[in-house]
């Protein structure tokens, strides 16, 4: 009986008692240089759905819509905005990884539109109908602060690009950018600093 009465209880996934995920922080401008890798001229968050998406899209690039809305949002496997990286080993990799699944398609035969990478410098500020958020290790997420149309998100993330960022072709980055030169994603203070 004693037993029983101080048994160890599994709360259920969605208890308010069980701790969720949590981001790493918030900032109000950029912590460090970071990199977004574009599938095409322009910004191309989708709606997510439960069925899934066609192969070419990224997977990184789908959002969650409640109510017809894109809202902040943090998930251990999903972000709701545009994903941003310092140039770290992930970095290099995920860039690496996209822009090969898009040269094959290419070769393919497909049509496919050239990718690009936009760098926004270390220091710019964050506008206030968006939030940055650094989910964890090296990943960032620049998200809407509060609720708005997707249609309005990719807009917002184009004029913030043409302000603030600096673009150029996923295949010249890469070549400026060699993997050897890139920082653990664990070395926060490192690329912290550039």
């Amino acid at each position: 009986m004693f037993r029983q009465i101080f048994r160890a209880r599994r709360l259920p996934p969605s208890s308010p008692f069980r701790r969720q995920f949590s981001t790493k922080a918030i900032y109000s401008s950029f912590p460090a240089t970071l990199h977004y890798y574009s599938p095409q001229r322009s910004s191309s968050l989708y709606e997510r759905k439960e069925s899934g998406s066609p192969p070419e899209d990224i997977f990184d690039e789908g959002v969650t819509l409640k109510h017809g809305l894109v809202y902040p949002a943090v998930d251990k496997s999903v972000s709701n905005g545009a994903v941003m990286f310092p140039n770290t080993f992930l970095m290099q990799e995920i860039v690496r990884m996209y822009f090969d699944e898009t040269l094959d398609r290419e070769d393919e035969g497909k049509n496919v539109e050239t990718p690009f990478i936009y760098t926004i410098p270390r220091g710019t500020p964050v506008p206030s109908h968006l939030i940055l958020i650094n989910e964890y290790l090296c990943r960032f997420s620049l998200q809407p602060s509060r609720g708005i149309p997707l249609e309005y998100l990719n807009r917002s993330l184009d004029e913030f690009y043409l302000k603030h960022g600096s673009k150029e072709t996923a295949e010249s980055w890469l070549d400026r950018h060699p993997f050897q030169e890139a920082v653990p994603d664990e070395a926060d203070d490192v690329w912290m600093a550039k």
